[in-house]
């Protein structure tokens, strides 16, 4: 049985609550998009959803694929992860017991959702970016780890 439409909303509400609440508490990325994904399955239903990153290997790629072939689950929906100037940061991947197409309502979760995954990894990334400026101002200088230690002469 489907919920009416404002217990989607109260859960929707609560479960982005609950993110925010994390990303202050400077919860780790993955463990935050797991929750994305989660609160998109239980409100789909029936569905696995996972984020794929651009630099996620291609074998990994396929293993996913095979994965779900070897447990039923068939493409559901695959919906790009962009910030708000365009800048791809990855997929939000879903797969479905039954072979079938996103109604409305779904596909509107499903931005929502990638919307979301879009803030937590642009939000991640300014403070990935941050951490690397601190440690410009108090002396140190960026260096790759295969340069090694500074010269003293």
């Amino acid at each position: 049985m489907y919920r009416l439409e404002s217990d989607n909303l109260k859960t929707l509400l609560a479960g982005e609550g609950q993110l925010l609440e994390m990303i202050s508490a400077g919860a780790p990325l993955p463990q935050i998009l797991d929750r994305v994904c989660s609160a998109l399955d239980m409100q789909v239903g029936n569905v696995v959803s996972l984020v794929l990153f651009p630099d996620d290997e291609e074998h990994t790629l396929h293993n996913i694929a095979h994965s779900a072939a070897e447990f039923g689950l068939t493409a559901f929906s695959c919906t790009p992860i962009l910030s708000e100037d365009a800048k791809f940061f990855g997929t939000l991947e879903m797969y479905c017991c039954v072979s079938r197409v996103p109604t409305r309502g779904e596909c509107e979760l499903i931005d929502r959702a990638a919307h979301l995954a879009a803030l937590v990894i642009q939000h991640h990334n300014h403070e990935l970016e941050a951490e690397d400026w601190s440690l410009d101002l108090n002396g140190a200088t960026r260096r790759s780890p295969c340069e090694g230690p500074p010269s003293s002469n």
